[in-house]
């Protein structure tokens, strides 16, 4: 029997290519990720509430420079990086947001109805 092995040897960044805390870039790339056959405008959503949730996500797009129709595979980490980035300064502004999350809203209106 052959067994081919290698050894991969990972160096950190001295420095984050993502200057935001971990929790945040987390969040941001999974939602962007949450329907990835699809444009990368649908999963950002699901970081806003419902109520405002095209305008913000319209918001984000458009001041992160980021074509909406883009799949989440297309996005470059500095796409990422200015997704975090404006997303940051929206959770600064409301500092509810970034506690926001989609699958409390769903679960809360499934409540009501039953």
């Amino acid at each position: 029997m052959k067994v081919d092995s290698g050894v991969v040897h990972f160096t950190p960044l001295t420095r984050p290519r993502i200057e935001q805390p971990f929790r945040l870039v987390e969040k941001v790339v999974q939602n962007a990720f949450q329907f990835r056959r699809k444009y990368c405008h649908r999963g950002l959503g699901m970081l806003f509430p419902e109520a405002w949730r095209l305008e913000s996500t319209g918001k984000l797009l458009q001041l992160a420079d980021v074509d909406p129709t883009l799949r989440p595979t297309q996005l470059s980490v500095s796409h990422f990086k200015s997704l975090c980035d404006v997303y940051r300064k929206m959770c600064d502004e409301d500092p509810h947001l970034f506690a926001y999350n989609f699958r409390e809203e769903l679960k809360q209106k499934s409540e009501k109805r039953g």
